[in-house]
């Protein structure tokens, strides 16, 4: 239980709820004039209010975790592999272990060790889960196809190698619903989107400032960015402007972004959430809706929560089905969960999973790896200092029937829309989506996913062309012998024709 008590680390219009979250008597109360004498119960009407989190029986032990500090969540996973930096000297080293491989791992495991400088950030393909993304230092991004059985050796050549920054490049991240488009940004101070396919800059836009946090919207649209300048900027990368800005945190740490809304169109996909920190380093939670940020009042969000005086960022993480937050924190032993609410006050606070070992990142898999027989609405992957934990979080059911009203539809893993119609300005679809019912989901994979396209790696061209160079280099060694031939076959009738 937890009840909240007056915030007085910023100034909040009158209107808005600032809260704080302490041990107490079983109350959420709110702050704001106009909730003056008001307490509202924590207990409401929600199929989520007694969501827990449970430690995994098997997790993956002995690992060489990079201690490179970065600003992404640092640790990747999907239903086939989870992906986290290793420590190695003379590079960028990043680890693709099989997810269904548990236990001690070997200290010469196979990498990925392309990159000649420590690797940035990284995302796995929300279309082909064999495709991973690296961004890093070098100045260069690549993009890797894992094979199904996981890596048997060092790779070291790329599928594609994607060059253009003028800096480190700090984020990359793969658009939600059109295929073969990404972002990216970089210490050049330019945010960038990439036709992968072609393998070039298809938009970029100056940043006044080094970004911290980039994220696209729910169907590919639009793109968040928090900036080192203590302000959130919505980005329309197809028009290469600003759609809006406003000063988030006061704090002169990190802020992170996440976009709330969901699937249906009727949700509220013009609100998000960042989290950062007072001047006095206090963290906080802000919910803000991006249809103000052209107003007078723009700076001014629609809540801030209060949470402590923890260190680490808070990275936030949304559940577009179940619409739900999830906060985890670098150097943090804990996982804060809330429930978002189209009315005032906006989140609702519900529970917090606590361990003893702190984490240096986190992240959560796909809503289609869930275990419905459990009622697993979510599973995380905690990053530890040599070890990754992977954590449950399950709504208590007695039944072992499907609960439908705890599993709405989930992205299916295909595409939405190509390539060219996303970069020709076409209106973005919603995101591909299937039923959880583990009955009906085979139908759903029957269908199939929208294909995406087929790279050919670097190694592949260059074997392709050392190949059309021998080939030519034969064609034209043949056709000097024929041509040899037809000057002999001349000389021999002209010899005729003077001997007759």
């Amino acid at each position: 239980p937890f009840a909240a008590q007056r915030c007085t680390a910023r100034s909040v219009p009158p209107r808005l709820e600032c809260t704080r979250f302490t041990r107490g008597s079983g109350f959420f109360a709110t702050a704001g004039a106009a909730a003056q004498g008001r307490r509202m119960k924590v207990v409401r009407d929600s199929n989520y209010r007694h969501v827990f989190g449970e430690v995994g029986k098997q997790r993956y032990e002995d690992l060489r975790i990079s201690s490179k500090a970065t600003e992404s969540c640092g640790i990747r996973g999907n239903s086939k592999f989870v992906c986290f930096p290793w420590e190695a000297g003379g590079g960028g080293a990043l680890a693709c272990l099989v997810s269904s491989k548990f236990g001690r791992m070997p200290r010469d495991i196979p990498l990925l060790i392309g990159h000649s400088g420590p690797v940035l950030d990284f995302e796995f393909n929300p279309f082909d889960e064999n495709l991973l993304l690296s961004c890093s230092e070098d100045l260069t991004m690549k993009l890797w196809r894992v094979p199904d059985e996981g890596l048997k050796q060092h790779m070291k050549e790329p599928l594609l190698n994607l060059e253009g920054h003028g800096k480190k490049i700090l984020f990359c991240t793969f658009n939600p619903s059109a295929s073969n488009i990404m972002a990216s940004s970089s210490f050049d101070l330019t945010t960038r989107v990439w036709n992968i396919a072609e393998q070039e800059t298809a938009f970029s836009i100056t940043m006044p400032d080094q970004v911290m946090h980039l994220k696209w919207n729910y169907p590919g649209s639009l793109l968040a960015a928090t900036c080192k300048d203590k302000k959130l900027r919505i980005i329309d990368p197809r028009a290469s402007e600003f759609a809006g800005e406003t000063k988030v945190h006061d704090g002169v740490k990190p802020s992170k972004v996440e976009w709330l809304g969901g699937s249906s169109p009727s949700d509220e996909r013009f609100k998000l959430v960042t989290t950062g920190f007072t001047a006095q380093a206090e963290r906080q939670i802000g919910i803000w809706d991006i249809r103000r940020l052209g107003d007078a009042d723009a700076g001014t969000p629609l809540t801030i929560l209060s949470l402590d005086q923890g260190t680490g960022a808070l990275y936030p993480f949304f559940d577009h089905g179940t619409q739900m937050l999830y906060v985890a924190g670098k150097g943090d032993a804990n996982v804060r969960y809330f429930e978002a609410d189209a009315a005032d006050p906006y989140m609702h606070f519900i529970n917090d999973f606590r361990t003893q070992v702190p984490q240096k990142g986190f992240d959560f898999l796909p809503k289609r790896c869930m275990d419905t027989t459990t009622h697993e609405i979510m599973r995380g992957i905690k990053l530890e200092a040599s070890a990754i934990q992977p954590i449950s979080f399950k709504v208590p059911r007695k039944s072992d029937a499907f609960q439908e009203d705890l599993y709405p539809d989930a992205p299916s893993g295909g595409a939405a829309m190509g390539a060219d119609e996303w970069l020709g300005g076409g209106e973005c679809r919603d995101r591909l989506c299937r039923p959880m019912d583990p009955e009906k989901a085979p139908a759903a994979a029957a269908a199939g996913p929208a294909t995406t396209e087929v790279f050919v790696s670097v190694k592949d061209l260059k074997k392709q062309l050392a190949d059309a160079q021998a080939r030519i280099a034969a064609l034209e060694k043949e056709n000097e012998l024929q041509k040899a031939k037809i000057a002999a076959q001349d000389k021999e009738i002209e010899a005729l024709k003077a001997g007759a």
